[in-house]
C-alpha cells in the first residue's frame, strides 16, 4: 500500500471517529468534572460506582446472557428483589435516596420535584469529590428543560412511552430531539462518559446513571431485533387463576388478560431488552479496555415488574409478586460474592445506602436512609415493604401498602385511612397468589395476618432504622 493511500485510509477513519462521536453520541461539556485536579488524596482509593435500570423489567433474564455472564462471575445475584413502588418516579426516587416513598414524598408520578436534591447519592458522590453523569431516564414529571442537579454531564428524557426512536433529550442542558434508538444512543454517551473519565489526566473516581426506556411500553425493539425468536412461555400460576372473587374490587373489575396476550406482551419487551443486554456488554468492554471493570462497583436493576396476565392482569402498579419482583444484581469483583445466588429478602431501597458505605460517604442525617448496605454483616431483612399511592396515571387503583416475608404477603388497600380490602397469601404453599385466606369465611386460616397488620401499620409511619 502506497503512502498516498494510506494517508487517505488513515483520514477517513480519523473522519468517521469523529462524526461519531459528535453526532452519534452525546457530547460530553467542555470543563466537565474530569478536567478539573482532584485536592482530595482519598479520593484514590475509593471504587467507581455503575448503576444500570431499565423500566418495566420483571425478575428473569432470559434473553440478557452478557448480564447473567458479566454480573455473575465478578458478583451476586439477589433472587428475593422487591421494590419500594412499583410505578416508576416513586421508585426512582427511591434508587436515589434510599428512602421509601412516604418519606421522600414522591408518591406519584407528577412528584418528582418533592426529592429533596440533597438526599440523594449524585448528590452526596459529587461532594466527595467524585464525577457524575446520567444518561437515559430521570424522573417522570422533571422539567426536561432543566437540568438534573448533581450530575456533571447528563443526556436524559423523562418519559419512557415516547423514548425508543425520535425522543426528547436534554443534553447538557439543551434540549433536542434524538433520531437514534435510544438504547444505543444511552449505550454510546455511557461509553463516551468512561472515555473522557479514563482519558483525562487525573484518574477521579465516578459515579455513572445508565436507564433505558426498555423494556417499557410500547415494547419497541431495534430493527435488527424486531423479529427476534424468543422462546415460547407456558403461563404461570397466575396466568391461569379463573376465579377472581377474592381479589379487591378493581382487579375483578378489569378486563381479563388473555395468555395470548401476556405472551404476545412478554414477546415485546424481550425483544427491547436483546439490545439493553448488547449495551451491557459494550459497557463493561470499555471497563475492561481501561482495567476499571475490578474497581467498579455495578448495579443492574429495574424500577418495578410488569405482570403478563397473571390475576388476569397486564401492567404494574399492583401488589402482586410480578409486579414489584425485579432483578437486583451486585458486581464488585473481589469485594461481593461471584457466581453468588443469594435470597435474602432485599429492597431497592437498599441500593443508596450500598453505594455510600462503598464510597466511606455518610449521608446527611437529617435524611435517614430508610435502607441498609448489601455490603455489610446486619442480620438479614425479616421481611420487605412496599406501598403505592392513588396515582392520576392510574386512578382505579386505590392506594396500597403490603408486607412480604418468605411465607406470606400481606397488603391493605386503603379508602383514606380506612382499610377497605386485605390480602393475605401463604407463599410456600401458593406461590402464585391465588387464594387469599382473609376472604374465605374461616379466621382459623388467617396465618400471622394479625401480627403482620401491626407491623405494616408501623412501616407506613417508619424512618430510617425502623424501617423494615
Amino acid at each position: 500500500m502506497d503512502k498516498r493511500t494510506w494517508g487517505t485510509l488513515l483520514a477517513l477513519s480519523l473522519c468517521v471517529a469523529f462524526v461519531e462521536s459528535v453526532l452519534v453520541a452525546p457530547s460530553l461539556a467542555h470543563g466537565s468534572c474530569f478536567e478539573h485536579p482532584s485536592s482530595n488524596p482519598a479520593l484514590a482509593g475509593r471504587p467507581n460506582i455503575l448503576v444500570i435500570v431499565t423500566d418495566d423489567q420483571r425478575e428473569g433474564l432470559g434473553v440478557m446472557p452478557n448480564t447473567r455472564r458479566i454480573f455473575g462471575r465478578g458478583g451476586t445475584d439477589f433472587k428475593q428483589a422487591f421494590v419500594s413502588d412499583p410505578l416508576c418516579c416513586p421508585s426512582r426516587a427511591s434508587i436515589f435516596s434510599g428512602r421509601y416513598p412516604h418519606n421522600t414524598h414522591v408518591e406519584t408520578e407528577e412528584e418528582a420535584r418533592n426529592l429533596a436534591q440533597d438526599s440523594t447519592i449524585q448528590h452526596y458522590l459529587e461532594q466527595a469529590g467524585y464525577c457524575t453523569g446520567i444518561f437515559g431516564k430521570y424522573l417522570n414529571s422533571w422539567n426536561i428543560s432543566k437540568p438534573p442537579p448533581s450530575f456533571g454531564v447528563e443526556s436524559i428524557f423523562t418519559q419512557s412511552a415516547h423514548a425508543y426512536r425520535d425522543t426528547a433529550f436534554n443534553v447538557n442542558g439543551r434540549v433536542q430531539t434524538v433520531p437514534d434508538y435510544s438504547t444505543g444512543y444511552i449505550s454510546r454517551g455511557a461509553r463516551s462518559f468512561l472515555r473522557r473519565a479514563n482519558y483525562s489526566g487525573d484518574r477521579k473516581p465516578w459515579f455513572l446513571y445508565v436507564a433505558t426506556a426498555a423494556p417499557h411500553f410500547p415494547f419497541t425493539p431495534a430493527k435488527k431485533y424486531a423479529e427476534a425468536i424468543i422462546p415460547r412461555w407456558k403461563g404461570d400460576a397466575g396466568t391461569s387463576e379463573r376465579n377472581r372473587s377474592d381479589k379487591p374490587a378493581f382487579v375483578r373489575r378489569k378486563k381479563r388478560i388473555s395468555l395470548r396476550k401476556g405472551r404476545l406482551t412478554r414477546r415485546k419487551q424481550f425483544r427491547t431488552l436483546i439490545s439493553v443486554d448488547d449495551m451491557v456488554g459494550r459497557i463493561f468492554r470499555e471497563l475492561r479496555r481501561f482495567h476499571e471493570a475490578r474497581n467498579t462497583l455495578a448495579f443492574f436493576t429495574s424500577d418495578n415488574g410488569y405482570l403478563w396476565g397473571e390475576h388476569g392482569v397486564r401492567g404494574k402498579s399492583l401488589p402482586y409478586t410480578e409486579s414489584i419482583h425485579v432483578p437486583l444484581l451486585e458486581r464488585w469483583p473481589g469485594r461481593v460474592g461471584a457466581h453468588a445466588i443469594d435470597r435474602a429478602l432485599v429492597s431497592n431501597v437498599d441500593i443508596a445506602p450500598t453505594i455510600l458505605d462503598a464510597a466511606g460517604v455518610e449521608p446527611n442525617p437529617r435524611f435517614p436512609m430508610d435502607g441498609r448496605s448489601l455490603l455489610t454483616p446486619d442480620p438479614p431483612r425479616k421481611r420487605v415493604f412496599t406501598e403505592f399511592f392513588n396515582d392520576p396515571h392510574f386512578p382505579k387503583i386505590r392506594t396500597w401498602a403490603s408486607l412480604r416475608t418468605h411465607r406470606y404477603q400481606y397488603t391493605e388497600y386503603y379508602q383514606g385511612t380506612q382499610v377497605v380490602f386485605r390480602e393475605y397469601y401463604r407463599l410456600k404453599t401458593d406461590p402464585g397468589e391465588l387464594h387469599n385466606v382473609l376472604d374465605d369465611g374461616d379466621p382459623k386460616n388467617n396465618g400471622h395476618a394479625a401480627r403482620a397488620e401491626v407491623l405494616l401499620h408501623r412501616a407506613r409511619a417508619c424512618s430510617g432504622a425502623a424501617c423494615p
